[in-house]
């Protein structure tokens, strides 16, 4: 494999709680268990591209607290580079997560230094964007830095793939010069203006959002899959039945399992195939990072699927 990868995005110290259902408003519930760990859509992404094997460079900020602390220490681990990963004023982003028994997660974060990036950060690693790399962006850090991240990829000839999330509103011109297009069921709902009722209709309005923005979109749907278009190439992939002990961080090892299909030059549908080995892996334990496949587990896990 050429190439790399390199993230522009949020790193959170997360809590996630265990619990039977989520409280209702006025009401203390008791949580079953609290776990702490490293995540941000940013740092997940990076976490899951250097597992995968690839080498993986991380721009973001964290605060210049004990939070900070770990999550550089974090990502070091896995083997992501982090020269990039700045100390801010602002204390270190957060994420408060409720993973319900069946799975699902309920999650809010904070700011904190993930907001305080600039675009100076982006001026710092533009001398990495080249026509070998693949260049990861979400939605978790200010609007006119992720503009000008784009902007700087794109006269480098660089791949973006732009993890679309959370949604919020987007000049399309900027989201035309992506080449990848990701988000989930709720994100395209918001993107496309429809509910997506179903896999037909989810399918239907695929194809229309790829054909208005010129890109390959890829939507994720949960427990009904994934599907991906590209021109008038579609490509739908069946969630696998595992059992799904939490989903944080899901999308996110999606994400990476895209990166490394690019980077190894997949088709359009074995990408989708791979990326959806590397969320069934992760959905089966607790925790983003730590949950995340490496590339050994990933291709025996694609293996005994292709068979």
């Amino acid at each position: 494999m050429d190439g790399k990868v390199v993230v522009i995005g949020s790193l959170n110290y997360d809590i996630i709680l265990k619990t039977d259902r989520m409280p209702l408003k006025g009401e203390t519930h008791s949580a079953e268990s609290a776990d702490c760990c490293c995540g941000g859509k940013g740092g997940n992404q990076a976490v899951q591209c250097a597992k995968l094997g690839i080498p993986t460079y991380m721009s973001g900020h964290v605060g210049n607290d004990c939070n900070g602390d770990i999550l550089i220490q974090g990502l070091k681990a896995y083997g992501v580079d982090t020269t990039y990963v700045k100390r801010a004023s602002a204390a270190s982003g957060m994420g408060i997560v409720h993973t319900l028994q069946d799975g699902s997660v309920f999650a809010t974060i904070t700011r904190g230094a993930n907001h305080t990036i600039e675009t100076k950060d982006v001026d710092e690693i533009a001398h990495l964007l080249d026509g070998q790399t693949v260049l990861v962006l979400q939605m978790e850090i200010p609007k006119q830095v992720l503009e000008y991240a784009i902007k700087t990829a794109a006269k480098a000839r660089c791949t973006i793939l732009f993890n679309m999330a959370p949604a919020m509103e987007f000049d399309e011109t900027y989201m035309k010069m992506c080449h990848y297009l990701i988000m989930n069921e709720v994100e395209a709902q918001f993107y496309t203006g429809k509910e997506l009722t179903s896999v037909p209709v989810a399918k239907s309005e695929l194809i229309a959002f790829a054909r208005e923005m010129g890109n390959t979109c890829i939507f994720t749907l949960g427990k009904q899959g994934a599907m991906a278009c590209r021109d008038h190439e579609f490509h739908y992939k069946e969630s696998f039945s595992v059992k799904a002990v939490e989903t944080t961080g899901a999308g996110d090892s999606f994400v990476g399992g895209l990166a490394y299909g690019i980077l190894n030059h997949m088709d359009l549908g074995r990408m989708l195939d791979f990326a959806t080995c590397c969320s069934a892996l992760t959905v089966q334990n607790t925790g983003a990072q730590g949950s995340m496949p490496d590339i050994r587990a990933v291709l025996e896990f694609y293996s005994r699927y292709s068979k």
